[in-house]
């Protein structure tokens, strides 16, 4: 399970970076923009009525729910099984990506997408905590391998 999950999220995170800095037809830009007010771009959506329903669906949620599986870190790195260092990992590394949207012009540097990417990632994070106290697909049993440093083919 811990193979094939850092498999995955290795692939979604570079899916996701290209998608962040390549996709819907992104160009360098001379003009950097940085949006430092926190929730001005979320109260954006629920004030301003030109905005259309499917641009607060991908903004607001693509936001939020993209980032989820980045919870389950915990599956492959024993040390983000816990709030505070997969938090403070997760802070850090969507800031810096952000930070890298504003300095090459591909894309808006914006406060609102670190604050709903983290959220989505404790959303994740929340859920995988779920799953393993209710040992849904067994996982508990993948995390006492992962403590007595075996994998499921020794096992057997």
């Amino acid at each position: 399970m811990k193979r094939y999950f850092a498999v995955f999220i290795t692939i979604y995170a570079a899916v996701l970076l290209y998608m962040m800095f390549y996709a819907s037809g992104r160009e360098p830009s001379e003009i950097a923009y940085f949006q430092h007010k926190p929730f001005l771009t979320i109260q954006n959506f629920f004030t301003n009525n030109e905005i259309k329903n499917l641009d607060f669906i991908v903004n607001i949620f693509g936001n939020i729910f993209l980032f989820s599986p980045f919870g389950w870190l915990g599956l492959c790195i024993k040390k983000f099984n816990r709030f505070l260092p997969i938090t403070i990992f997760f802070l850090i590394s969507i800031s810096l990506i952000e930070s890298a949207q504003f300095l090459s012009g591909r894309g808006v540097a914006d406060v609102d997408d670190v604050f709903l990417n983290t959220f989505g990632m404790l959303l994740g994070f929340t859920l995988f905590k779920y799953a393993t106290w209710k040992n849904i697909a067994n996982i508990k049993f993948h995390f006492d391998l992962l403590e007595k440093g075996k994998t499921l083919s020794s096992v057997s």
